[in-house]
C-alpha cells in the first residue's frame, strides 16, 4: 500500500478531459468511499482514447487490479505509465509484482534503466547531439573551403555518429512492448496456425515485438524470435 501511495505522490496530477467528465468524477467519488468494484467498472468504460494518457486513471486501474488480483490488468497499467512518467520507483513495482507471479518481460535491468534516463530528456538529447553533429559538419566544411585535408577517420567517424544518432531519434518508435492476455498463448516459429509451437505460455508475460506479419506479431521470447497471434496481445 505504502508504494502505490509513493507513486501517487511522485507522478504529476493530470486532469482529465473525457466525453464522459461526470462517470468519472462518480467514479473517483466511488473510489474515495472504497467502492472499488464500482469504480472500476466506471474507470474501465471511459479508458477509451481520450484517456490512455490520463497517469491518475492508470495508477487507480493498476492499483483496483491489484486489488482484485488482476495482475495481468495490473501490469498492463503500469507499463502503460510508465511509457509516460518511468521511474525507478515504478519498474520496482512491476519487477516485485511479476516476480510473485512467475511472470517475464519485466525485469528491472540496464535497459529499463536507460528507458527512464531517455524519456526523461529525450526532448533534449536529440538536439543536444544534433548541435554537436551541426558544428562537427560545419567545422569539415570551412576546412575544405581553406583547402584543409581532413583525416579519413574524421569523415568515417561523422558518418558513424550521424548514424548513429539517426538510431537514437528512432528509439520511440522501435520499441514496442505487449502483454499475453489469453491462457494457453502457442508461441509458433513461422507465422501460420500450421507452424511448430516452440511453447505454450500463460497470460500475463511481456514481450519485445519486433515485426509483424498480417494477423502475427514477431516477439523476442527467452532471447528467441517467435510469432504470437495478435489476438493474443494486448499492445502497450
Amino acid at each position: 500500500m505504502f508504494l502505490w501511495l509513493f507513486l501517487a505522490l511522485i507522478l504529476p496530477k493530470y486532469e482529465a478531459f473525457s466525453a464522459n467528465r461526470n462517470e468519472l468524477k462518480r467514479a473517483d467519488s466511488l473510489f474515495a468511499m472504497a467502492r472499488y468494484a464500482e469504480a472500476s467498472t466506471l474507470y474501465k468504460k471511459n479508458f477509451g482514447n481520450d484517456e490512455k494518457n490520463n497517469q491518475s486513471l492508470l495508477l487507480k486501474l493498476a492499483f483496483l487490479s491489484e486489488k482484485s488480483n488482476d495482475y495481468t490488468d495490473c501490469l498492463y497499467y503500469l507499463s502503460k505509465l510508465a511509457l509516460i512518467s518511468p521511474s525507478r520507483k515504478l519498474f520496482e513495482k512491476m519487477d516485485k509484482l511479476a516476480s510473485e507471479q512467475n511472470l517475464k518481460g519485466y525485469e528491472f535491468d540496464d535497459y529499463n534503466y536507460f528507458i527512464i534516463f531517455y524519456r526523461r530528456y529525450g526532448d533534449y538529447i536529440p538536439i543536444l547531439l544534433l548541435t554537436l553533429g551541426a558544428y562537427i559538419v560545419l567545422i569539415m566544411v570551412m576546412k575544405v573551403r581553406r583547402k584543409e585535408p581532413i583525416l579519413r577517420i574524421h569523415k568515417i567517424s561523422i558518418i558513424f555518429y550521424l548514424g548513429a544518432l539517426l538510431g537514437l531519434l528512432n528509439i520511440p518508435s522501435l520499441y514496442k512492448t505487449c502483454i499475453i492476455v489469453n491462457e494457453n498463448t502457442f508461441l509458433r516459429d513461422e507465422p501460420s496456425s500450421a507452424s511448430q509451437v516452440v511453447e505454450k505460455i500463460g497470460k500475463g508475460h511481456k514481450l519485445i515485438i519486433v515485426g509483424s506479419v498480417d494477423q502475427w506479431d514477431r516477439v523476442i521470447w527467452d532471447n528467441k524470435i517467435v510469432y504470437v497471434r495478435q489476438s493474443d496481445l494486448w499492445n502497450i
